[in-house]
Order: C-alpha cells, then structure tokens, then sequence
C-alpha cells in the first residue's frame, strides 16, 4: 500500500522552488508527529551568514498564503550552500 502524502508538504516544496528553480528543495514529515523539515541547497547562500540564511526561508514562507497552523508545522529549516557541504 503506497504511502499517503501530506499535501501540505507539496505545497511548501512548491513555494520554496518558485525562487530555488534550479536548486536542491527537500521538504519532508519528520516522522514526530506531523511535524515538516525543509532543507534548501543553493548558490543563492554563498557568503551568507546562518541567521540571514534562515530568515530568507522564513520570508517566502511568511508571504506565502500558508496559515499559522500550517506553518507551525515546520519545526526545521536548513539552509546551506553547496560549499557548505564540502
């Protein structure tokens, strides 16, 4: 029996790859609860400090249509630069 998706996880992954076109977007249930992690790998964090990585996510999240419940939710959000992971 496939599993079941949770739409919501499509959804953010949608917002998300509407700026990182090109790039690496991982959104998936952690397996606590109903809990979302989200991981992005892109260029566009090159030079970028962690705090400013993380409010850049948190940005296209927060002007997304997603509500509070939804976006509490994420309890985590990586960002890195390819560089990052070398």
């Amino acid at each position: 029996m496939p599993a079941v998706q949770d739409p919501l996880v499509e959804r953010i992954r949608q917002i998300l790859k509407a700026t990182f076109r090109d790039d690496t977007v991982d959104v998936s249930l952690s397996g606590i609860r109903d809990n979302i992690h989200v991981i992005v790998v892109s260029r566009a964090f090159d030079q970028m400090q962690e705090n400013a990585k993380q409010e850049h996510l948190w940005s296209l999240i927060d002007q997304s249509n997603l509500t509070a419940e939804e976006k509490a939710r994420i309890s985590l959000i990586l960002a890195y630069s390819p560089d990052d992971l070398k």
